[in-house]
């Protein structure tokens, strides 16, 4: 009863403006995908993004929304479970890099032993609250398969700046501040948010996670269970081919 009332909540609220809520890793991405919508459609999208774990909250929450494009299918598949959206999918992957300050270099051999070195500031996205974290702490795990006791050193030295909490005022990716105001030596997220901080952050460079280590993030799109067919075209544009490569541009699988 509970849940049927806060669709019917969700689906008035809906009503007005078809809105997307997305991963924060997203952000360049969906972007210029719903830009393009509305160029070649004619339907506007509002957005709002944030860390996936957080948005769900907000959708458990009853937070207006017609699409969720959450960086963990695990988050669209538990409001799928809640009958809070239609379905749960996937519809692209990225992979986990290692971004590195301006005047240090790391290879790709070198990254397991630059994250221990005690005296490397390790940053990373909030575990629970942000996929990205999720991943972060089952790269981990998997370096203690390796390297016994490892996982403890670097869940104690790992310092959580981003992925907190939805900053609704933000209007870019926070990394490159996290570089610029000296927050950190070295950073865990995804390559997609590695290309897009090198761009901003002169002499910043970046190095992919060994595959041995690397985990895959596979991403999940869901509807409310009142989007109109605004919302259902735009979901079949993303997944289309002009979606497809708008996606791969910013580093998407």
């Amino acid at each position: 009863m509970a849940a049927g009332l806060m669709c019917l909540m969700m689906s008035s609220a809906q009503a007005s403006e078809p809105r997307v809520l997305a991963a924060g890793s997203l952000r360049l991405a969906v972007t210029e995908l719903l830009e393009t919508y509305e160029s070649e459609r004619g339907v506007a999208f509002g957005s709002l993004f944030g860390p996936s774990g957080k948005l769900r909250e907000l959708i458990e929450n009853g937070e207006p929304f017609t699409m969720f494009l959450s960086a963990s299918k695990k988050h669209t598949d538990a409001l799928l479970d809640q009958g809070l959206v239609r379905g749960s999918e996937p519809f692209t992957r990225n992979a986990l890099c290692l971004m590195v300050a301006p005047g240090m270099m790391v290879e790709p051999d070198d990254v397991v032993d630059v994250m221990l070195d005690p005296a490397v500031r390790l940053g990373t996205s909030t575990p629970k609250a942000d996929p990205s974290g999720d991943y972060t702490w089952e790269m981990f795990r998997r370096i203690d398969e390796q390297r016994p006791g490892a996982f403890d050193k670097l869940d104690a030295k790992a310092l959580k700046l981003t992925g907190g909490q939805v900053d609704r005022a933000r209007k870019g990716l926070p990394y490159p501040d996290v570089f610029k105001e000296n927050e950190a030596d070295v950073f865990v997220s995804y390559c997609t948010n590695a290309v897009a901080t090198a761009g901003e952050v002169d002499g910043l460079t970046y190095v992919r996670i060994p595959e041995r280590i690397n985990v895959a993030a596979q991403y999940g799109m869901a509807l409310a269970p009142g989007a109109g067919v605004e919302s259902q075209g735009l979901a079949a544009f993303i997944r289309g081919q002009r979606g497809r490569e708008i996606l791969a541009r910013y580093g998407f699988q």
